[in-house]
């Protein structure tokens, strides 16, 4: 099914609802999702945090893996989240914000209508009966945007981390039901090299308030054998 994104109208989508009812069937099988650096302590309690690396822009995105594997997802079952914590980057779906054709510095609220959550019968309405937005909406873009601001300071975070050359490809080794399993394709902060910086450099990162957000990551890897146990533990199950 293809995705069908349109910008907001009340005109068009006064009578629309947003049905939170498996609120997360649309990334049942995306085994990575992108968070910001302000969540990391709240994700790392319960998954992974690692770096993936666009090889077209070399840009380093931190996302958190809900997966030991591409195409599998052991957080959403039934369309429904499993964990305590959802990152944030998934809490507004299907709303969304999309650049304005006529002012693309303008962002316009948007909406996923291809999205089963889109309906006319249930769930949270959009608009009120006057027209005017409903407190949903009017939280829902408050999110989004606060949402928009974080990421581009994760930005700088992951950028800062590049330039400091920190980030090394890692393949993670774990056990799952006896067997062994690697996993590739990831970056981690190297912790030696981390602890050997020059003070002017080390002392820079706590003063950009850089630290918690690095030790976060790297304690967040104690994770990895969380998702394995996940995995087993569904196996055995079905």
């Amino acid at each position: 099914m293809s995705v069908q994104v349109s910008p907001l109208f009340r005109e068009k989508h006064a009578a629309l609802k947003i049905s939170r009812k498996k609120a997360f069937a649309h990334i049942e099988n995306q085994h990575i999702v992108p968070v910001v650096a302000h969540e990391f302590i709240r994700v790392a309690a319960e998954l992974p945090i690692v770096f993936v690396k666009n090889n077209e822009t070399g840009i380093f995105e931190s996302v958190a893996m809900l997966a030991l594997a591409p195409g599998q997802n052991l957080l959403v079952q039934d369309g429904e989240w499993q964990g305590n914590y959802v990152p944030r980057v998934l809490r507004n779906y299907p709303l969304a914000l999309m650049e304005d054709g006529n002012n693309p510095e303008q962002l316009l609220v948007a909406m996923i209508e291809s999205s089963p959550m889109v309906n006319t019968e249930e769930g949270f309405a959009l608009f009120n009966e006057d027209g005017s937005e409903s407190d949903f909406l009017k939280a829902r873009t408050a999110s989004l945007g606060e949402t928009i601001q974080l990421a581009q300071m994760t930005k700088g975070f992951n950028k800062t981390l590049a330039d400091l050359e920190l980030l090394i490809p890692q393949t993670l080794t774990m056990t799952i039901e006896g067997k062994p399993r690697e996993i590739s394709g990831i970056y981690i902060v190297d912790e030696k090299k981390l602890q050997e910086l020059p003070d002017e450099q080390f002392l820079d990162l706590r003063k950009k308030g850089l630290l918690p957000g690095i030790y976060a990551h790297l304690m967040s890897l104690q994770q990895v054998q969380r998702l394995g146990e996940r995995q087993s533990k569904n196996a055995t199950a079905a």
